[in-house]
């Protein structure tokens, strides 16, 4: 058996825009079409679950995905698709579209089989749909010879032992179904599993992100494979949107209308944006700082990690109307009188503490 290139995707959770506008219908097939273009300079496409979202999506996404992946067969390539959450009805089952979409190999309960041998050489590839029927991991490596892939929609956690379920691929069941590679989707970020310098598997990742809170590039998996071995495996940047993920020390600013100008000069509106807030903070955040941002950008995300002056904690909460008001108003005549005999910072410290909103606290001030 020569070299072997096989491409890994998942997660790419096409027609979720019925339910999630985050990012347009038109932009995630536009890097469905990116991923078969990738195919096609592969030999083997692994599937790992939730190419699409649900069985809610346009009727279009099913014809497309026939006719593309009807080309790579057509072409000589393998296309092995484990269904993942996405794939499955409401009530559980395998979603029948998906068992009209033509692959090498699509793995169900329907099936008598969970493992497929590639007609490109001792390539073996096991997989079970996403609610299996088989409730434990019953797989086992077929023959010795060859290169034995796992193609499964689940979490991967090989350093624990425990009961096996199919929710989560543990130390033991790594030792019986005694696998080559583990093949994975399920998880939105990537991964990539070693022990002792060997390669034990790898997550895609989302190839398009879901929330806001998926940033950065979003990939496909590329491996080559030489005979038994697998040397190296390396990401692949596929999406057509980018989530950007930007610090904001709050030090630097004397208050919000220049902490707004500041933002909005350093980002472009088409953005999709998580900004996280850092440092002291001396001024309030209003409300109207939601709105003038919000209606600027695409969609934006602030995690608010800054830690308040004790100055700016009173003015937060001195007009409540409750012992919380009554509190801070006391506590602002009483620093009025202390005068620079209290430490303010100290004191800003211990009721942020009281609040369970220290350092490593965070709030989210605006997403939309």
């Amino acid at each position: 058996m020569g070299k072997i290139k096989i491409l890994l995707m998942s997660d790419l959770h096409l027609g979720i825009e019925r339910e999630n506008s985050l990012i347009s219908g038109e932009e995630r097939l536009s890097t469905f079409m990116n991923i078969i273009s990738l195919a096609r300079k592969h030999d083997i496409l692994l599937i790992a679950g939730d190419l699409i979202n649900s069985e809610n999506i346009d009727p279009s996404y099913y014809e497309i995905i026939r006719k593309e992946f009807s080309s790579l067969l057509e072409e000589g390539k393998e296309i092995f698709y484990t269904p993942g959450a996405g794939e499955l009805t409401d009530l559980g089952k395998l979603n029948p579209e998906i068992k009209e979409i033509i692959t090498t190999f699509t793995f169900s309960d329907s099936s008598d089989s969970y493992v497929y041998k590639s007609s490109l050489g001792d390539i073996f590839v096991y997989g079970l749909q996403n609610m299996s029927v088989n409730n434990t991991w019953s797989i086992e490596r077929k023959v010795p010879e060859g290169f034995h892939i796992g193609l499964f929609y689940t979490d991967f956690s090989p350093q624990i032992t425990g009961v096996s379920d199919t929710g989560c691929i543990k130390k033991d069941d790594m030792k019986k179904m005694n696998l080559d590679f583990f093949a994975l989707g399920k998880s939105h970020n990537f991964k990539m599993f070693r022990s002792s310098n060997k390669i034990l598997g790898a997550c895609s990742g989302s190839a398009e992100p879901c929330s806001m809170d998926e940033y950065g590039e979003r990939y496909a998996v590329s491996m080559d494979l030489d005979g038994n071995n697998l040397p190296g495996i390396k990401r692949i940047a596929v999406n057509k949107v980018k989530i950007l993920n930007e610090d904001v020390d709050c030090r630097q600013f004397e208050g919000q209308t220049e902490l707004i100008e500041k933002i909005k000069l350093s980002w472009p509106g088409s953005s999709l944006i998580n900004i996280n807030f850092s440092g002291e903070r001396d001024f309030l955040i209003e409300k109207s700082f939601i709105t003038k941002l919000t209606d600027y950008f695409r969609n934006l995300k602030i995690h608010d990690k800054s830690i308040p002056t004790l100055k700016v904690i009173i003015e937060e909460n001195i007009n409540s109307d409750s012992l919380k008001g009554l509190f801070y108003r006391n506590l602002r005549d009483a620093i009025s009188e202390a005068g620079n005999k209290m430490d303010n910072r100290l004191l800003a410290d211990i009721i942020l503490q009281r609040n369970g909103n220290n350092k490593t606290g965070e709030g989210v001030l605006c997403d939309s």
